[in-house]
């Protein structure tokens, strides 16, 4: 079911309760308005001829009943009836016989009062004939206001479905009129295909709905197509870096299987065919882990210490620098806590410090601080190496990206993968060059809400 026939039918179900209750409101409100407008008639009518009574006696009450009796101003079917002051025996009744007058036992009025139903209704008045009290009935039948209730609710039966039918064709117009944009979207959507990632939707100029959802989608097709290019630049990127290992290596086994050689020559072409295999292993192994990391939206976190992780990490990577006689330093606050992947967060801080091995010089330092600001924790790595370049700055964190002065060894995926393992614990990682010679990677990550009274909040 398309949205515009549901818009109608939703339109139509609540336009056709408005109406219903509307009708029972016109018709309630109509037979109110006749009504009062029989009762008050009745009222000052019974209200005059009680008092002529009074004034004419026993003598002159007949010849006014039945005067009173004859009148149909009010409406047809008159009566009026005398009655003692018991409320129960009639002294004089006049008029119609079928208009028949309510009992009065148990509510006698002591002022003119409207008594009836549905079909008749009485006007009651007390009075005093011959000093005695007595009660003026004076009645009339509502044939006329039932007939004229029917006869509005008739019409209404007839108007209300036609203006029903005529506004629900209405919305169903309106319903095609307001959708015919999204029939562009659609159509413009449909003819963007892989190959013309660039193209964009025609945006209004009136900003309404279908213009943000417009601009949107061109975000949308934006982020698309930047992703597409960079999906399309690091399979390029993947299949430049791994030809140039696979052909030394097909090369060197070429070379070596070409004649006879020495066992020297031949370990030695071993060990450069191993090489280069470990440089291929290393390449797929950080391939994978980054496919791994673009496909994942989260990732699994338990609390643990960031301070303490920093520490274990450095006294790892210590020998190393030790070897390369580097100074390795490590600041950490007393406890920085955090939701984290401890094998990622691992990962991201010995890509970091091998990052910091190659360019630091020996008699060099290598600085490892970990603290907090408020909700955030904080990880950085300086090194006294030299700085990176201006130039190079914006590109450090692109796949397989080395600088010009960068040494042999490497991928050029380490700094992608941190940058990754940052995105997922929804932090950043940013690289800086420092005031007084050297650079810093910064990285960002929320830290753990406090512990409370009675647990850990998480």
């Amino acid at each position: 079911m398309t949205i515009r026939i549901r818009l109608t039918i939703y339109w139509g179900a609540v336009l056709a309760a408005i109406l219903f209750a509307l009708g029972i409101v016109v018709l309630q409100l109509f037979e109110r308005q006749q009504l009062s407008a029989v009762d008050a008639a009745l009222l000052e009518e019974a209200d005059t001829s009680a008092k002529e009574i009074q004034r004419a006696g026993t003598s002159g009450a007949r010849a006014i009943l039945e005067a009173l009796a004859r009148e149909t101003d009010i409406g047809p079917g008159r009566r009026v009836q005398l009655i003692d002051a018991d409320g129960h025996s009639v002294a004089i009744d006049y008029g119609d016989i079928h208009t028949i007058p309510p009992p009065l036992a148990g509510q006698l009025p002591a002022k003119p009062t409207i008594i009836g139903n549905q079909f008749f209704r009485f006007a009651v008045a007390p009075l005093r004939l011959a000093g005695q009290p007595a009660y003026l009935e004076s009645g009339v039948n509502l044939r006329l206001v039932r007939n004229s209730v029917d006869s509005l609710r008739n019409s209404l039966a007839l108007i209300l479905p036609v203006v029903l039918i005529l506004c629900v064709a209405g919305g169903y117009w309106l319903a095609g009129r307001a959708l015919r944009p999204m029939e562009s979207v659609t159509a413009a959507l449909a003819a963007i295909g892989p190959s013309n990632l660039r193209s964009r939707l025609s945006v209004a100029p009136v900003a309404d709905e279908i213009a943000r959802l417009s601009s949107v989608i061109n975000a949308l097709l934006e982020r698309l197509e930047q992703a597409s290019a960079t999906e399309r630049r690091f399979a390029s990127d993947a299949a430049h870096e791994l030809r140039t290992p696979l052909a030394v290596l097909r090369t060197g086994l070429e070379v070596a299987l070409a004649k006879e050689r020495s066992p020297e020559e031949n370990l030695k072409a071993l060990e450069l065919a191993h090489r280069e295999v470990l440089a291929l292993c290393t390449i797929a192994d950080e391939l994978l882990m980054l496919a791994r990391l673009n496909g994942e939206v989260a990732v699994n976190r338990e609390r643990l210490d960031l301070s303490e992780l920093a520490a274990d990490v450095a006294g790892t990577v210590e020998p190393l620098a030790q070897a390369r006689e580097i100074e390795l330093r490590v600041n950490a606050a007393e406890s920085v806590l955090v939701d984290g992947n401890a094998p990622h967060l691992r990962r991201l801080l010995i890509n970091l410090l091998d990052n910091a091995l190659k360019f630091t010089p020996a008699q060099g330092l290598i600085e490892v601080t970990v603290a907090k600001n408020e909700s955030i924790a904080t990880l950085s790595v300086m090194d006294s190496g030299p700085a990176i370049p201006a130039a190079e700055l914006p590109f450090v964190f692109d796949r397989f990206f080395r600088g010009a002065s960068a040494p042999g060894e490497g991928s050029g995926l380490g700094l992608s993968l941190c940058k990754e393992i940052a995105r997922l614990h929804g932090g950043e990682i940013i690289a800086a060059n420092r005031a007084g010679g050297g650079c810093e990677f910064i990285v960002t990550i929320p830290a753990a809400r406090e512990q409370v009274r009675g647990g850990a909040v998480g």
